[in-house]
């Protein structure tokens, strides 16, 4: 009988032991969730440098791991800190900030909205002259693809937004990209 108790005993112990470990990692703080996600996303830094992978989205530290400018990933998970910022999980303890990214199909999806052929020509070329097409060219106060001045941008240098802000920017003063070329053609900028 000293036996069956001892083991009951244990049983519970484990078993209290189990449930308060379960929910100590499942509470999660007010300002914060997690959802699940399946998506790619792309490092959008600085080329040459990368950004740095944390342990968690939550009082992390960095795992001393970095991702390079213009590689993408799986995201497997998507979560908001207590400050409102998101971060992606990769897997395996991994965690990215959101504002270090974009998301290809996203920006697939803004720069081939149906314009004519001509008018994709016209703007295919004016993002040559400017940038050689790169969304993270710089000149100045002059950032990305378009060369636009970064207080049209917001802050907000993402490839979506650039081609958005494009898009409105030669729309309300040229008309056209067509007529954009074509002033660039005749004074060297648009």
């Amino acid at each position: 009988m000293n036996k069956f108790k001892s083991t009951l005993v244990k049983l519970s112990a484990g078993i209290a032991i189990a449930f308060s470990g379960l929910v100590a990692v499942n509470t999660v703080g007010t300002n914060s969730h997690v959802q699940a996600a399946t998506t790619a996303v792309t490092i959008n830094y600085v080329p040459g440098y990368g950004i740095a992978v944390w342990s968690n989205y939550q009082g992390g530290h960095t795992t001393g791991q970095y991702l390079k400018h213009g590689n993408s990933y799986k995201v497997i998970a998507t979560a908001t800190d207590a400050q409102g910022n998101t971060w992606y999980d990769l897997g395996l303890n991994q965690w990215i900030m959101a504002k270090y990214t974009i998301d290809s199909a996203k920006v697939a999806t803004a720069s081939t909205q149906a314009i004519s052929s001509s008018e994709q020509a016209a703007k295919n070329w004016i993002a040559n002259r400017e940038s050689g097409g790169s969304y993270t060219a710089r000149n100045g106060q002059y950032v990305g693809k378009y060369q636009l001045s970064a207080s049209y941008l917001h802050g907000d240098y993402s490839p979506a937004n650039q081609e958005r802000v494009a898009d409105n920017y030669v729309k309300s003063r040229y008309g056209s990209w067509v007529n954009a070329k074509n002033f660039w053609l005749s004074h060297g900028w648009y």
